[in-house]
């Protein structure tokens, strides 16, 4: 029997041997090292959840302070435009801004303003005065104003905010020694004044999983401090 040996130029003679192709390198993982890939998941997922549950909380405890804050620009603007004081009515159940309108406010008079700016009243018809240039009568020779008329502010107007019924608040301004909660029939002011200044104020909000804490300053009412403890 005769033995064929093959040279490096018959290695293009797909007749004697089939021709061996390159195939994709498919890694293979072992048992171990798929149990170890999915424990590191598992580490990861588990360390996750308390985190957003953090930021969860921590959003849900800075809710009524982001609204306290857009109110104050509205009162601020607002005093400062119409040129008279504006106020943040504090209480148990949120606060409300306003007009300034009652240093002693209490919560019934506040409720009933509320009530009143959510169904405002029809627009009165304007007091008619008789002309004396024309002899006492209600037609008027001329229809030139002595003056200008004064602007119309909207005397009504008032935006509200309702604490969550598992979170509780207190406040502290520069006469209180220690913060106050906001309890039962309490009710204290955040006065505007037409130049734009108010009270500095500390507000303390608190809830079973989150407290937060906020300084505001007395020119602009803007945020000087703030600290956040979840629990």
């Amino acid at each position: 029997m005769k033995l064929k040996c093959l040279s490096a130029n018959d290695s293009h003679d797909t007749g004697d041997f089939p021709t061996l192709r390159h195939s994709s390198f498919m890694p293979a993982f072992t048992l171990i090292e798929i149990i170890i890939a999915l424990t590191i998941v598992a580490v990861l997922a588990a360390a996750a959840v308390p985190m957003l549950k953090g930021f969860q909380d921590e959003r849900q405890a800075r809710e009524p302070v982001a609204k306290l804050v857009q109110l104050a620009r509205e009162v601020r603007m607002r005093a400062m435009t119409e040129k008279r004081p504006y106020q943040v009515a504090f209480h148990s159940k949120g606060f409300t801004a306003s007009r300034y309108f009652n240093p002693y406010l209490q919560l019934a008079e506040l409720e009933e303003f509320i009530a009143t700016a959510e169904n405002p009243p029809a627009e009165e018809k304007p007091f008619e005065t008789n002309d004396l240039d024309n002899g006492g009568k209600l037609t008027k020779t001329t229809d030139l104003p002595m003056a200008p008329p004064a602007p119309k502010y909207d005397e009504h107007w008032a935006e509200k905010y309702e604490m969550p019924a598992d979170m509780q608040y207190a406040l502290q301004f520069w006469y209180d020694t220690e913060p106050v909660f906001l309890e039962g029939d309490l009710v204290k002011l955040w006065v505007f004044q037409p130049s734009g200044i108010c009270q500095p104020l500390k507000v303390h909000v608190e809830r079973e999983s989150a407290t937060f804490d906020v300084e505001f300053a007395a020119l602009t009412a803007d945020i000087v401090k703030e600290s956040v403890d979840l629990r």
